[in-house]
């Protein structure tokens, strides 16, 4: 039976707007050789840095058989600590990605683990299909049936995320077990290339480069470039081959186990693009052996409810898991202002301007007598698109409304 190894190949590119660059990622670099990880920081210069630097410091020190939940509950630790320490660090968080492969020669797998809005897809037979669900507002509004996918892909709110480390001393983390078959690409990335290039692009540079990953991983950064570079972009590609067994090798069983890992990491690499980039993302080539994943982890089960309860308790565990899942928005919409007409007046309100499964987000803050008829061009678009104020810029634009 053929051996399975991997190809990997990482990159980082701070972007042509931000000046630093709060990605972090792992290529193979860890205790665990078959591990990657992308993090996506959060909380303004330098801040993020640290934090996306801090969970993946934790992530590499994983070992084969470690926990993917307990590993990133102990960085969503370091990284509230050492926000609780220094005030300049206070409310940095992260998003993480991460992928491993293990299994045994005749069922290979990965298992991924994901906090927030940084994706992973898998690339087979001339597809490619999201592997992670976004951890994000918007993602929830589509769920619920509030926004189609394309309507998400281009609101405004699209980066306001329902989960990160760094936000609460607990952290929910989705893991998921795959197959994995010769052949396979699975890419890793923030949301710098997942917001500025369609999905179907992203496709169509994958499927493109089929043998190369670092053709792949740079092309796609390139696009992200392309289309205007706003955010920090990391990018990481792992094309998963089949190697014939080397000569003389002897593969013993285990009592207890059905057979050994033949999932080899080789020759990972990552590499900083023009400069731009974090000065933790350094070239590195190393040899590994195969590693063994003997334990499995199960999908994430919304609340454990099984197919056999009945539509109403399903239905409220659904509407349960949505109103939790929106509880960290709501906190932070709660702290925002929008205005918008109703009935030919112009209001104000406090919060955001959505009501996934009928429930509203906002309240009525001022309704200051104002006729829509009598708003000029400049203030009439940002009110038709909700544009998000703080208290005091609004009381800004109740005053220049009202002038």
């Amino acid at each position: 039976m053929p051996f399975l190894e991997l190809r990997p190949f990482g990159v980082t590119d701070a972007g042509k707007v931000r000046q630093n660059n709060e990605d972090a990622l792992l290529v193979g670099e860890g205790e665990d050789e078959t591990l990657f990880v992308v993090a996506d920081g959060i909380g303004g210069f330098e801040a993020g840095e640290v934090a996306s630097s801090l969970a993946v410091a934790v992530l590499k020190e994983l070992r084969p058989d470690g926990s993917f939940k307990a590993a990133i509950a102990e960085a969503n630790r370091r990284i509230l600590a050492a926000g609780h320490g220094d005030e300049k660090l206070s409310g940095m968080g992260t998003t993480v990605v991460a992928i491993r492969f293990g299994g045994t020669q005749r069922e290979p797998t990965a298992e991924v683990a994901h906090v927030g809005d940084s994706r992973a897809y898998l690339v087979r037979g001339g597809e490619m299909n999201p592997i992670t669900e976004d951890h994000s507002l918007v993602a929830e509004l589509v769920r619920s049936g509030d926004l189609t996918r394309d309507q998400a892909a281009e609101h405004p709110q699209k980066n306001l995320i329902t989960r990160a480390l760094g936000a609460d001393e607990n952290v929910d983390v989705d893991t998921t077990v795959l197959p994995i078959e010769a052949g396979d690409r699975v890419l890793l990335c923030s949301d710098g290339l997942s917001d500025m290039v369609p999905e179907a692009r992203i496709s169509e540079i994958s499927l493109n480069s089929s043998e190369d990953p670092e053709r792949a991983a740079r092309s796609l950064l390139a696009a992200a470039l392309d289309a205007g570079g706003n955010d920090n972009i990391t990018v990481i590609v792992v094309d998963v081959k089949e190697q014939a067994p080397p000569p003389r090798r002897v593969r013993r069983r285990r009592e207890g186990h059905p057979g050994t890992s033949e999932i080899q990491a080789v020759e990972p690499s990552v590499r900083p693009q023009d400069g731009r980039t974090s000065p933790r993302a350094s070239p590195s080539s190393t040899q590994g052996s195969a590693r063994r994943h003997p334990k499995t982890v199960r999908s994430k089960r919304r609340n454990g409810f099984r197919w056999a309860l009945s539509k109403l308790v399903r239905g409220l565990a659904i509407m349960l898991f949505l109103a939790i899942a929106l509880i960290p928005a709501y906190l932070w919409g709660s702290s925002r202002y929008f205005f918008a007409f109703d009935g030919g007046d112009v209001v104000a309100y406090q919060g955001l301007p959505y009501a996934p499964l009928g429930i509203e987000l906002n309240r009525e803050w001022r309704r200051p007598g104002i006729k829509e008829s009598e708003i000029k061009d400049p203030y009439r678009e940002p009110i038709e698109n909700h544009k998000f104020y703080t208290e005091s810029q609004a009381e800004k634009v109740l005053g220049d409304l009202g002038s």
